[in-house]
């Protein structure tokens, strides 16, 4: 689940609960150590995704025994469910049946696009998740579907699946794919009049631009008030780590961080963190975040300097475009931008390509 530091829309897109599996990182970002916290919380998500996997079931056995005119409400139940509970590979057979033949309104063969476009990307097969994407934009081309469509799913659900996709997307490397995947929902949605959606796909195409060209220069004070630059890691590959106190999910990340850092600073990895606690709740005074973010690395024992966020002029979030948190920055020993958003499944083989194979 992401965590958006602006828009409220996308505030609201990243609490929806029933959308946070969604989000394929967080599945792959666990603790080093699982404490009996945890373990219950595992547990019990174990179960309520079988109980998820049970009702879908049952929903698509009601809608195959019902008429078809009858059944539009209850495939747009099913598919619904299946989108929020991150269940697209379970909904994909149904999904295809349907497009296979006649769905029973415009909202359902939506959601059924949809599912298939997820699932596709789920397991992996970008391109053709690519190619069903471009086939639904097509499809959605009639401006009274279109509009159909777009009450099919909130705003605040369609961001969350938009994030899902890219996120599936980057983390596999796949940059060019997702660039045209956003660029052609760009052009789709801008007729819709949804800022909070254009917004989001403007931003994260920047993100894409961004890969093999320079890093932006940054500068910043750490916890204890020296100056960190970019300058200071030449020929070095660097990960911008960007964070906040408040953000519970940064706990997880940190601690497989420190196990990958230990493993490859000797080789000449670098990390720093980005701490975003200014930006939050419209702005926050540097001098008041700076104790609670001081403890926040004392209390993990970060041993990679963080940097306070400025906004302003040396505004480094801004420059790379971090809205969103979780989020990261790859930069490789010559300045260039690598890859984006590594998690845990993702970490070895990207930094492994920027340090060269060097031992």
């Amino acid at each position: 689940m992401i965590h958006s530091l602006l828009a409220p829309a996308r505030r609201l897109a990243v609490t929806l609960v029933l959308l946070a599996p969604a989000a394929g990182w967080s599945q792959q970002s666990e603790p080093a150590e699982t404490d009996p916290i945890e373990a219950i919380n595992a547990e019990f998500n174990r179960k309520y995704r079988e109980l998820e996997r049970e009702r879908l079931e049952q929903l698509a056995a009601l809608a195959e025994q019902t008429a078809p005119e009858k059944a539009g409400p209850i495939y747009e139940t099913y598919f619904r469910d299946a989108l929020g509970a991150g269940l697209y590979q379970d909904a994909e057979p149904v999904a295809e049946r349907l497009l296979s033949g006649q769905p029973p309104t415009a909202v359902v063969r939506y959601l059924a696009e949809v599912i298939n476009i997820m699932a596709e990307a789920d397991r992996g097969d970008f391109e053709k998740s690519l190619e069903s994407l471009l086939g639904a934009v097509e499809a959605g081309k009639d401006a009274d579907e279109a509009d159909l469509a777009r009450v099919a799913l909130p705003v605040a659900a369609r961001l969350s699946l938009l994030d899902a996709y890219y996120q599936r997307l980057v983390q596999a490397g796949a940059y060019e794919i997702a660039r045209k995947a956003f660029e052609m929902v760009q052009q789709s949605a801008q007729e819709g009049n949804e800022p909070a959606i254009l917004d989001y796909l403007s931003n994260r195409i920047q993100q894409l631009d961004m890969i093999g060209r320079p890093a932006p220069s940054f500068q910043g004070s750490d916890v204890d008030g020296r100056l960190v630059r970019l300058e200071d890691f030449e020929g070095k590959p660097i990960l911008l780590v960007f964070w906040a106190t408040w953000y519970r999910p940064n706990a997880e990340q940190v601690a497989w961080m420190k196990e990958a850092y230990s493993e490859y600073r000797a080789r000449g990895l670098q990390i720093v963190g980005v701490n975003l606690d200014a930006l939050a709740n419209g702005g926050q005074p540097v001098e008041e975040v700076i104790p609670e973010v001081r403890r926040y690395v004392l209390d993990y024992n970060i041993g990679w300097p963080n940097l306070i966020n400025i906004p302003g002029e040396k505004d480094i979030a801004q420059a790379y475009v971090v809205s969103e948190i979780p989020a990261n920055v790859l930069i490789d020993a010559e300045g260039r931008i690598s890859a984006l958003d590594l998690n845990r499944s993702s970490f070895s083989e990207e930094v492994e390509k920027v340090l060269g194979g060097s031992q």
